[in-house]
C-alpha cells in the first residue's frame, strides 16, 4: 500500500491529496500484476517452418483458384489426340455439357493437390538452399545454388504429391462425367489400374519437374535483388515480386512444355494406353512424328498467360505472407518488407512505454 500524502493548506492541495489516496491501492495493485506476470519473448511468435506452413497454405489456395478455368481447357485441348482443336470449341462443348460451372470442373481436386505440394515446396525450399550453399557457394546464394535448390525441392515434392496431381487430371479433363468427384475417381483408377495408376507419366513428370523448379526459383530469387536496384520497383515490393515471379514462370514453363505435354497425356488415357508403354523421350517422340512440332506444344498460348501468372501469384503471396508472420531469413534482401508483427520492446503488460496508465 502507498501512503497518503500530508493534506496541504489550500484547497487544490486538500483535492489532490484525496484524489492520490484513491488512486493509491490501484496503483498497487497494478504494481503488483506486473512484476508478477512476464511477456514472453519469442514463444508468442511463429517458427520459421510455421510460417512456410502458412504461407504455403496461402499461396497454393491462390495461385489454384487463379488459373483453374484457364487450366482446364488448356488440358482438355492438350490432351486431345489428333488435329488440334480450337479453344472456342472446347468452350462451347463446356457450357453445353457442363454449364458454367464446367470451367471449374477438378477445383477440389487442383485443392487437394496444390495446396499440399505448395507447403511442401515452400518449406522444403529454406534447407535446400542451405544445402546447397554448403555445397556450391559458402559466400552466399547465386544462380547455381538456387537453381540445384530449386531442382531438389521441386523432385522432392513431386515424388509425394504425383498421384494427387494425376487424380486432378482425370476429373479435370472428363467432360461426359459432371458427377465424377475426387474420392471416387480415385476409387475407380484403384480397381482398373492398381496403385502403378496413380504414378502414371511419373517419368516425364520428375525429368520435367526439375527444370521447373531449379528454373522458376533460380530466376524468381535472383531477380529480386535485381528488380531492388531500381527505385520505382524497390517502393513497390509487391509489385516487384510479381514482376519477377511471372518471368520466373514464363522461363520456366516455355522450356519444360513437351515433357508437360507427355505427362499429361500419360497421367489422361491411363495405363492401357500406348503411350503410357513408353518412356519420356520415347513418347516425345512418337507425338511428334504423329502431330508433328505443334503436337509437343498444345495448348501452350493459354499456358503462357496462365502459369507465369499464377507462378507470379504463389511466389508475392508466400513471400508477402512470410513477411506479415515475421519470418527469419539468414540474409534478407531488399524486397523484404519488416516483419508487420515486430517482437514486445518490453516486458511490462499494462503498457508498451513502461509506464502504468495515469
Amino acid at each position: 500500500m502507498l501512503p497518503c500524502p500530508q493534506f496541504g493548506r489550500d484547497i487544490d492541495d486538500r483535492v489532490r491529496a484525496v484524489l492520490d489516496c484513491a488512486r493509491a491501492p490501484s496503483l498497487a495493485r497494478a504494481s503488483t500484476r506486473a512484476a508478477s506476470m512476464t511477456w514472453p519473448d519469442d514463444d508468442w511468435s511463429l517458427s520459421n517452418s510455421q510460417i512456410t506452413w502458412c504461407s504455403g497454405t496461402i499461396s497454393g489456395f491462390a495461385a489454384t483458384l487463379s488459373k483453374q478455368p484457364i487450366q482446364r481447357v488448356k488440358w482438355i485441348r492438350q490432351t486431345s489426340e489428333g488435329p488440334t482443336r480450337a479453344y472456342s470449341a472446347i468452350v462451347a462443348e463446356t457450357v453445353q455439357t457442363r454449364g458454367y460451372r464446367g470451367f471449374f470442373a477438378g477445383s477440389a481436386a487442383a485443392v487437394y493437390r496444390n495446396v499440399p505440394h505448395s507447403v511442401l515446396v515452400y518449406s522444403l525450399y529454406p534447407h535446400a538452399a542451405a544445402l546447397s550453399r554448403r555445397w556450391l557457394s559458402r559466400d552466399g546464394e547465386t544462380f547455381s545454388s538456387r537453381f540445384v535448390a530449386g531442382y531438389m525441392t521441386m523432385v522432392g515434392a513431386t515424388v509425394v504429391t504425383h498421384p494427387l496431381d494425376t487424380l486432378r487430371v482425370r476429373v479435370s479433363v472428363k467432360q461426359s462425367t459432371p458427377t465424377s468427384s475426387f474420392l471416387g475417381e480415385a476409387a475407380a483408377l484403384r480397381r482398373a489400374e492398381g496403385l502403378a495408376g496413380f504414378y502414371g507419366g511419373f517419368g516425364a513428370t520428375l525429368v520435367g519437374a526439375g527444370p521447373r523448379g531449379a528454373i522458376g526459383f533460380g530466376v524468381f530469387e535472383t531477380a529480386k535483388p535485381l528488380a531492388a536496384e531500381h527505385e520505382w520497383l524497390r517502393e513497390r515490393p509487391a509489385l516487384a515480386k510479381v514482376v519477377c515471379g511471372y518471368v520466373a514462370g514464363l522461363c520456366s514453363e516455355s522450356i519444360i512444355y513437351p515433357l508437360d505435354t507427355v505427362r499429361r497425356r500419360q497421367q489422361a488415357f491411363g495405363a492401357a494406353h500406348p503411350i503410357n508403354r513408353l518412356s519420356v523421350f520415347a513418347a516425345l517422340a512418337s507425338i511428334f512424328r504423329a502431330e508433328g512440332l505443334g503436337g509437343l506444344f498444345k495448348g501452350i498460348s493459354l499456358n503462357l498467360i496462365k502459369n507465369p501468372a499464377a507462378t507470379a501469384v504463389s511466389f508475392t503471396v508466400n513471400d508477402v505472407v512470410k513477411d506479415f508472420l515475421g519470418y527469419r531469413a539468414d540474409g534478407d534482401d531488399d524486397l523484404r518488407r519488416t516483419a508487420t508483427l515486430p517482437l514486445p520492446v518490453d516486458k511490462d503488460p499494462l503498457s508498451r512505454s513502461g509506464k502504468p496508465p495515469p
